[in-house]
């Protein structure tokens, strides 16, 4: 029976955890029987990601048409997660993916299944690495990972379908849903033909090859009224939930029963309060990660989307096209760690006082590695202070001594060559 008694016992594990390479993660969980749906990855990533993408140096460099669409954030599916990650190089913090996932997994122990010895395997498999945290872009994490996911029905990207609702896909632009269509190998068009539009009326409502047959007598406009009718808006002209609609039909999505998501989600995640606390214990820093409430943005008015001039007329809100916006160029990227070699404990040398003294100072040495590379960075500002200083008032000396007032220092220092 395990040790730990309370989620606050599995959170503070979880930290101990994370030096654990990704590999050997994979491995115990493969070994363990224990995958997770793509949803819960969304939910990973977004938090593991959430402070960078509301970092308030680069939101400020965002335009207004993106800082619009970020209201949407916790929406998300995997997609623009990934676009942002790779439009403005934010940093991956594997620790902290690797962090939620191992509470994720034990406040879920019953919906998951797992049993003693998982954790019992997690016990001893922490001893046999050295405290260096692994570093690893998002892109080669998820080669590693993503077999550990699996796709369930009635969700895209994700996402619950019922969630694609049209406030969300205010937050997406044309050019996302044509990019989300292609990463699941649909092509996703901007007009159908009529013979397209009766293939989804058919598939919608599950008509017999007679009825379908009926459809084709009618004119395009009877046949989005006829699907009106039937609480189903579509036209030729594909619009955002349209779209939507055309990816769903296109991966034989309709009339599947939607997976039933049954998960807890009260993870320990990083507040505003939290993050602003810890930089007030430390000296002054150089840089403060605010995260930036989206709730508290200035209202943006929504540009209307350009749409073609045979296009029926909807009654759709305002969204926007996608602009360039200016690519955030990171003033100082942090120094690479170095992952040293495994290093092998034999465990049968350790006793149980020296293991928990070892899992005390684990946990010490990766608290205080966030904090290191703040004070890096102040002691690198001082120290080019100083520098500073001194050289100016060795110039403004020599000036004095030569030109000023010659012979004499400045400020009645003596001199002592004389």
């Amino acid at each position: 029976m395990s040790k730990f008694k309370t989620n606050e016992d599995y959170f503070a594990f979880s930290k101990r955890l994370v030096v654990i390479p990704t590999e050997d993660i994979k491995k115990l969980l493969q070994r363990h029987k224990i995958r997770l749906p793509q949803f819960v990855h969304t939910f990973l990533l977004k938090e593991t990601i959430r402070a960078n993408v509301f970092e308030e140096r680069l939101f400020e460099t965002y335009t207004d048409e993106l800082k619009f669409r970020l209201r949407g954030y916790d929406g998300f599916s995997v997609y623009p997660l990934e676009k942002l990650i790779d439009k403005y190089q934010l940093d991956f913090e594997l620790a902290r993916y690797k962090e939620l996932l191992f509470d994720f997994i034990f406040v879920n122990s019953k919906a998951i299944g797992y049993k003693n010895s998982f954790v019992s395997d997690l016990e001893q498999l922490q001893y046999n690495y050295t405290v260096d945290l692994e570093t690893m872009k998002y892109s080669d994490f998820w080669v590693v990972m993503e077999e550990l996911f699996s796709q369930t029905d009635g969700y895209l990207d994700g996402l619950v379908l019922s969630d694609y609702t049209e406030d969300l896909l205010a937050s997406y632009t044309l050019g996302d849903l044509k990019a989300l269509g292609k990463k699941y190998s649909v092509s996703v068009p901007r007009r159908i033909n009529k013979a397209k539009l009766i293939e989804i009326l058919a598939a919608k409502f599950k008509l017999t090859e007679d009825e379908a047959e009926l459809l084709a007598k009618k004119s395009v406009l009877d046949l989005e009224i006829y699907a009106k009718e039937k609480d189903f808006k579509i036209s030729i002209d594909l619009k955002k939930k349209d779209m939507i609609e055309y990816i769903e039909f296109s991966l034989g999505m309709y009339h599947k029963p939607t997976f039933k998501d049954v998960y807890v989600y009260d993870v320990p995640l990083t507040t505003q309060e939290e993050a602003v606390t810890e930089d007030l214990e430390e000296v002054v820093p150089v840089e403060e990660v605010i995260l930036v409430p989206v709730e508290e943005e200035v209202e943006v008015e929504p540009k209307p989307e350009p749409e073609p001039i045979e296009e029926v007329v909807s009654d759709e809100k305002p969204v926007f096209e996608e602009t360039p916006e200016p690519i955030y160029e990171p003033k100082q990227k942090p120094e690479p760690i170095v992952q040293a070699e495994p290093e092998q404990i034999d465990e049968s040398l350790l006793s149980k006082e020296e293991k928990e003294l070892l899992d005390e100072k684990i946990n010490q040495i990766i608290k205080k590695y966030y904090k290191k590379r703040r004070r890096r960075r102040i002691t690198r500002i001082i120290i080019i202070s100083l520098l500073v200083l001194v050289l100016g008032f060795a110039g403004y000396a020599y000036y004095y001594y030569t030109s000023y007032s010659p012979g004499n220092l400045p400020f009645g220092l003596p001199v002592f060559w004389n």
